[in-house]
Formats: C-alpha cells, structure tokens, sequence
C-alpha cells in the first residue's frame, strides 16, 4: 500500500516547530527551486525561451497558493545545479523546494524531508529506434545503459533496492549492464541521439519522458513493460515543521480539488497523480 496523498511522509527526520526556510519565503515573498535541466514532459523551453511543463506548473501552482513568487535560481557562476548536490540535501541555503520527480527513498530521507506525494512514475527501457536486437529489457544485460547520475534510474541498473514505504523491492531484468552516468538530463537523450550503439545502447527514464521525447522527433523507442512504479514527492529541507505542513496542505488540495489531475492530463494525456495502479 502506498503512502497516502496529501500527507506528511513518515520518512523524514523530526521536525522543530520552526524554520527558518518558511521564515524566509514570507519575508521575501519568493520561493525558489533549482533551475530543472529539459526534460519533456516535465520540463520544456517554450518557443520565447521560457520553462514549462508538468513540474513547472506544479511548482508555480504550489508558489500561486502561497501567495508568493516562484523563481527558478541557478549556482552563482549561472551553472544549472546538479541533481547529486538536490538529493544529497546540500543546499546551503540556495534553494527552498524541489520540484523535480525525487523518489522519496529512506536513504534520501536521512538528509531531506518529503512533505507530499504529487505525482508517480513508470521507469522504462529506452534504445535507438535503429536498433533491431534489444527487444526486451533482459536482452539490455551487458550493454552500455545511460543514466542521469544518482538517480533511481542508476539504482535500478545497479540492483539497489528502492528502499521506498509502501513499495515492494523491483524484479531486475537487466543483469550487469554498462552503466554510463551523466550529469544531465539532457545528456544521456543527445548521447542516445547520436545514432544506435554509438555512445551508449539504450537509456532508462520514465515513460511519459521518453514517449514525448518521441513525439518531439527524438529517433527512442521503448522496450518491453515498464521496469519499475515509484511515487515522486515535493522535497524540502528538513526541520521547518510549519513549511512541511504548507506543502503537505497545498499538494492535498490539488489532489483533492482536481488540479494535479488535470495538469497531468495536460501534460501526459492520462493520470498519474493517484495512488491507484
């Protein structure tokens, strides 16, 4: 059983009644998130330069709530920040929310607080669409696999358990694989992009991911069923009781009152914000 939406996950350390995060977003009137890498449908670049797309909404809707301004912040040389510095939970201060499909995992809990369950996903197996012998996951074993580096996507080629409340361990179906770790998002599809087998000889990702990658041109296909379901959860530093519980109430209410769903089917063309399989 997953854990119920719009509740607080029992996976984090104890809160203190106050913190200074919330604190901070009142007096300023802003809420910042890490500037997110490309990744469609989660996140687009509109014609005019602008970011949109599925988390993108969510945050500014999250931001629209609270009555405050959201603002995507990058590392001070103008570098995006990487997804190892957000799930290890070293901030320093940068940032307030993250917005970006983090799987709430016990060991990312150590060090970050998940206040709300928004949306799930369903890992897949991507390869070139050139490609004629990958035509199930098992057949992946031993080849070079491209990932987003310390992602789930990485766990699961490395048979690192998801160690995630309410979901069972994953069936592996890819044995001792290449794994081939990147920095960003962006990197592992060009690396894909360049033709089959010739950085790499397939990539995993959720599967609304790929199939937009899809739609945009991209030369993917997916392989077999979806390897693995995870719940996704808005990420905050921990120790700021009253910010945890804004969010918990905040994602509740657009369960409750239909907007999660109805961005998702904007962006996805079906429903992944219950906890229903």
């Amino acid at each position: 059983m997953l854990v119920a939406l719009g509740t607080t996950l029992a996976l984090h350390t104890g809160f203190s009644v106050a913190g200074p995060v919330l604190d901070n977003i009142r007096a300023t009137g802003v809420i910042r998130a890490p500037t997110p890498d490309i990744w469609p449908p989660q996140v687009i670049k509109t014609e005019n330069g602008d970011l949109d797309g599925f988390d993108v909404e969510v945050f500014r809707e999250i931001a629209r709530r609270m009555g405050v301004k959201a603002e995507f912040v990058t590392n001070s040389d103008g570098s995006i920040i990487k997804w190892e510095e957000q799930i290890a939970g070293n901030w320093q201060g940068k940032y307030d929310i993250v917005v970006g499909g983090m799987t709430p995992t016990k060991k990312r809990a150590e060090h970050i607080a998940f206040p709300a369950i928004y949306h799930y996903g369903l890992g897949v197996l991507a390869v070139h669409r050139n490609n004629t012998t990958i035509r199930a996951p098992e057949d992946a074993s031993g080849k070079r696999i491209g990932v987003l580096s310390g992602t789930q996507y990485e766990n699961y080629l490395k048979k690192i358990p998801p160690g995630i409340v309410g979901v069972p361990d994953f069936i592996y179906k890819i044995n001792d694989p290449v794994i081939v770790s990147y920095d960003h998002e962006e990197e592992v599809f060009n690396a894909m992009a360049k033709g089959d087998g010739v950085e790499i000889d397939g990539f995993v990702n959720l599967l609304p991911v790929v199939m937009a990658l899809i739609k945009e041109g991209k030369p993917f296909k997916v392989v077999g069923q979806p390897l693995y379901r995870v719940p996704h959860g808005v990420a905050i530093m921990p120790n700021d009781e009253e910010f945890a519980e804004v969010i918990s109430k905040v994602i509740g209410d657009m369960h409750a009152d239909g907007t999660l769903r109805n961005i998702s089917m904007k962006w996805y063309d079906y429903d992944l914000t219950s906890a229903d399989e």
